[in-house]
């Protein structure tokens, strides 16, 4: 008997996934029959051939652009998916930057609080649920970048303290903490995906480093129903390095 992940008739809401991690994680809940909202700063058409791709394998995921970092944005955008989907089951705080200490704290922790309250009263009628994408460098101090391991830091309290306070209604919080995953930024560091992949397998006690996807399973377990008894639970996703590296 094989087990299968459904989100038929769900609308999922994921912040920054016009590429990377957030992209990644759109996909699988469109793969697994969503209706997914993505919310990103970028224009329409600079991800518009990853709609079409979406759109081919299930249903076109509807776009919005949104700064999170504005409240009264915000709030608006939530209204309006509301509006067009008649309903928001699943929130993934994904959206992350790093800029200066103003900025970062605006985005990292602000605006994930203010996509969290604003989904809050629909996700309080279908005992909906809540992913956020903190980060393994909160515990380590890497990645050299004070005002993103803080912030980040922000996140991952936010994490703690939603999950309290809206399990009253009925609202699961749960978070991902990844460590080091491949992206365009970390191939043009070390010069190629190859030489990322060689330099981790040295690192990593599982031998490679982070694809997006396998943050993206992650988020979709954390989402569904398999994981209907988490709350308050931050995964380390850093293939064993924090724990047995």
């Amino acid at each position: 008997m094989s087990c299968k992940i459904d989100m038929e008739g769900m609308v999922a809401v994921v912040t920054g996934a016009a590429q990377g991690i957030g992209a990644a994680i759109a996909a699988k809940y469109v793969q697994a029959g969503a209706q997914t909202v993505i919310l990103d700063v970028c224009g329409e058409e600079e991800i518009l051939d990853f709609l079409n791709q979406m759109e081919a394998q299930g249903k076109r995921p509807l776009y919005y652009r949104c700064d999170i970092s504005d409240e009264d944005k915000v709030a608006e955008v939530f209204r309006n998916i509301a509006d067009t989907c008649g309903r928001i089951d699943i929130l993934v705080n994904n959206a992350g930057i790093v800029s200066d200490w103003n900025k970062s704290y605006e985005v990292n922790t602000k605006g994930t609080w203010y996509c969290s309250e604003a989904a809050r009263p629909y996700l309080k009628k279908v005992s909906g649920n809540i992913v956020i994408l903190t980060s393994a460098s909160i515990f380590s101090g890497g990645t050299g970048i004070p005002q993103y391991v803080a912030t980040k830091a922000g996140s991952y309290a936010l994490t703690m303290f939603l999950a309290r306070e809206y399990a009253k209604e009925g609202i699961r919080v749960n978070g991902i903490a990844p460590a080091v995953i491949m992206s365009k930024m970390l191939a043009t560091r070390f010069g190629s995906e190859q030489a990322v992949r060689e330099h981790y397998k040295q690192v990593m006690p599982l031998g490679k480093v982070g694809e997006p996807e396998d943050i993206a399973n992650i988020a979709l377990f954390l989402s569904s129903s398999m994981a209907s008894y988490l709350c308050g639970e931050v995964l380390i996703a850093d293939g064993g390095r924090m724990h047995i590296g």
